[in-house]
């Protein structure tokens, strides 16, 4: 799929190179002209699926080192792609200006090296999901109406049961304060703590799940990753032997 693209590039006239170094982007294209016009930027070449974590680390990487980013994805998932790159950008969705945002899968890390967790009860399980994405689904954060900026609120089953100033306020460590429960790992096993308390032991992080506490992921805040600003960027969807180009308009975070 890749490389495909990568043979039109080449057609259009790109010099195109396949670094050996792992921290760099998959292939970079230069010079040439069309299917999109990226000026004389570099452009970074990059194979991605419809993770949103991915999405925004790779936009971050380009704006960091001064570069466009090419997104190659397939058909079938060039719809989920689609949306998560649509105004606004890299954000589940918008709604009288107040925004929801996808989880990633770093958890929340509290000043004393244990882990943030919130009592909540799994949903049933959708074929092939795993524990942690049945659990992301009731976890829910999205900015609220607050004094001056939003502030940011995690929803449990749909019900408000953290919030936090803004989402400023959403620090690493984080405030261990505002979360009812916290979990950590010790002696091969995990401990579940209210307070000072003690209220469960498991053997894995699933059992833990399965037993109602759920860790709490952080949200995937655009701004937070995308401190260098929004590079130029484009999507190419592969279907069969046809290659279809986007250019995304640019977005100022």
């Amino acid at each position: 799929m890749l490389e495909q693209v990568l043979t039109e590039l080449r057609a259009c006239g790109h010099t195109v190179e396949r670094p050996d170094d792992a921290g760099e982007p998959t292939a970079l294209a230069t010079g040439g002209s069309g299917p999109l016009d990226f000026a004389a930027e570099p452009v970074a070449v990059e194979r991605v699926g419809s993770d949103p974590t991915t999405l925004v680390e790779r936009a971050a990487d380009a704006a960091r080192s001064d570069r466009a980013t090419l997104y190659v994805t397939s058909a079938d998932e060039a719809t989920t792609v689609g949306d998560i790159l649509s105004t606004p950008r890299f954000v589940a969705d918008e709604r009288d200006g107040f925004r929801q945002f996808y989880p990633v899968p770093d958890r929340i890390q509290l000043a004393d090296g244990s882990y943030a967790a919130v009592r909540a009860t799994q949903p049933t399980a959708r074929y092939g999901e795993s524990a942690r994405a049945r659990a992301d689904r009731v976890l829910t954060w999205r900015e609220a109406p607050g004094d001056d900026d939003p502030s940011l609120v995690l929803d449990v089953n749909r019900q408000s049961t953290v919030t936090l100033d803004s989402v400023a306020s959403l620090t690493n460590p984080g405030p261990a304060s505002v979360f009812p429960y916290r979990y950590t790992r010790r002696d091969g096993s995990f401990r579940v703590l209210q307070g000072d308390e003690e209220v469960g032991r498991f053997a894995s992080i699933g059992a833990m799940r399965e037993r109602g506490y759920q860790p709490v992921p952080v949200p995937l805040v655009p701004e937070h990753h995308l401190r260098w600003g929004t590079p130029t960027l484009g999507l190419a969807v592969v279907d069969g032997e046809q290659v279809h180009y986007e250019r995304i308009t640019k977005q100022e975070q």
